[in-house]
């Protein structure tokens, strides 16, 4: 019977299988043997922070580390787990108070590359560390204040003003105890030489009630960084003048003019505002209003997009009369006109002295004759009785003498 089956010629297929399926389990034995090697840098990771942070909790301490894992496998999944990330994930939702954690590293806590099969047996020897350690910290928030500080310079010539930060405040967040340090936070200018208005987006630093810096990943600012503004502006001395309006026979060229306390004034501005500012009149004085020496005082007015760097903002301006002679002389040529409808007016006041000036010699050429006194009832009060009406004196027949102040009669309404 034995003799039969040898003879058979299916009992050498069967025989040679087998003998082919012993020397391919031995070669891929030899082949893929089983090694034992060290995993690195292996990358934890947190799940359940929203969890955390719902409670008012953060990671403080340990949120960014890897660690080794010594394994046994065969050496093909060695060469899989290196196409892969391999990572250790620890559950933080059950953490309801802050301090610090100790986990140990179990099988149960690590993951592998997708191409490691539950057929793909991984003996975890030991890890390093053993476990992952990390501190919670209770998380809070707060606005604070921006402020700028200058540690640069203008030119010469040129002034700087005052900071404008967008937006004035920012919110930090982060570490219970760090958020509490932080008094304001700061932006530093250091430009030198500063020509124009400085405005660039810039970052924030966070300084405690000592002026120190607060830094660390576990406090963040929001923005992290604000729109400053450094007005700089063109300095300029310019001066004032007033506009003499030729009056009473004098003429700017009779006319001594000075201010007090200053006749110039520094003032700022954009340079294209402040380049063609040559001057800046204080308004009208008349001369026929000036007799000898007056004072008057005048308010310095600029145009909003200047500054009175200064800070004067009136100056008395003298203005005397030289080199011309005066004469007062005695008009009783007075004349009424615009009599309101229904009215007869007659001046009470008969004559009325005038005071004249001009050259000396034109002056004592003048006569009673050429002065004349004429009274505008067009804007009085049209009711019976008399009142005191400004009038105007005219001086006929002459362009260098003029009549000096102003004067008034007395008329009466029937």
């Amino acid at each position: 019977m034995v003799r039969k089956i040898t003879d058979s010629k299916w009992f050498y297929i069967l025989v040679s299988l087998l003998l082919a399926f012993a020397l391919w389990i031995y070669v891929g034995k030899e082949a893929n043997p089983i090694t034992t090697g060290t995993v690195r840098s292996v990358q934890v990771v947190f799940s359940g922070m929203d969890v955390l942070e719902e409670r008012g909790l953060m990671i403080s301490e340990g949120a960014e580390q890897t660690v080794s894992l010594n394994i046994q496998a065969r050496r093909d999944v060695f060469n899989r787990l290196s196409q892969g990330d391999v990572t250790v994930t620890i559950d933080v939702s059950s953490i309801t108070e802050p301090g610090e954690q100790s986990i140990p590293i179990t099988t149960r806590l690590i993951s592998y590359p997708r191409s490691i099969t539950s057929t793909d047996a991984i003996d975890l020897r030991y890890t390093s560390p053993a476990t992952v350690d990390f501190t919670v910290s209770r998380w809070t928030e707060k606005d604070v204040p921006v402020q700028a500080v200058f540690e640069g310079s203008v030119a010469e010539g040129y002034q700087r003003g005052e900071f404008s930060i967008t937006p004035e405040t920012i919110t930090i967040s982060g570490q219970e105890e760090l958020v509490d340090q932080v008094q304001y936070a700061q932006v530093t200018v250091s430009q030198q030489e500063l020509t124009s208005t400085y405005s660039e987006q810039c970052p924030v630093t966070l300084i405690d009630p000592n002026g120190n810096p607060v830094t660390g990943a576990n406090i963040q600012a929001q923005p992290e960084t604000v729109l400053v503004t450094l007005p700089v502006e063109i300095l300029k001395e310019v001066p004032l003048t007033v506009n003499l309006i030729d009056g009473g026979g004098a003429t700017a060229d009779n006319a001594k003019v000075t201010f007090s306390p200053t006749d110039t004034i520094m003032v700022s501005g954009d340079q294209a505002d402040v380049e063609g500012l040559k001057e800046i009149s204080l308004g009208d004085i008349k001369l026929a209003d000036v007799y000898g020496t007056n004072v008057f005082t005048k308010e310095i007015e600029l145009s909003p997009e200047l500054t009175n760097v200064s800070g004067i903002t009136e100056v008395n301006v003298t203005v005397t009369i030289q080199g011309l002679a005066t004469r007062t002389m005695k008009v009783d040529n007075i004349e009424i006109i615009n009599t309101p409808a229904g009215y007869e007016a007659e001046a009470i006041t008969k004559s009325c002295s005038v005071l004249i000036r001009g050259p000396e010699d034109e002056v004592n050429e003048i006569t009673e004759s050429q002065l004349r006194i004429v009274a505008d009832l067009s804007n009085t009060d049209p009711s019976t009785g008399s009142r005191t009406v400004p009038v105007k004196v005219y001086l006929d027949g002459s362009s260098s003498v003029g009549v000096v102040g102003e004067y008034a009669i007395s008329v009466s309404l029937t």
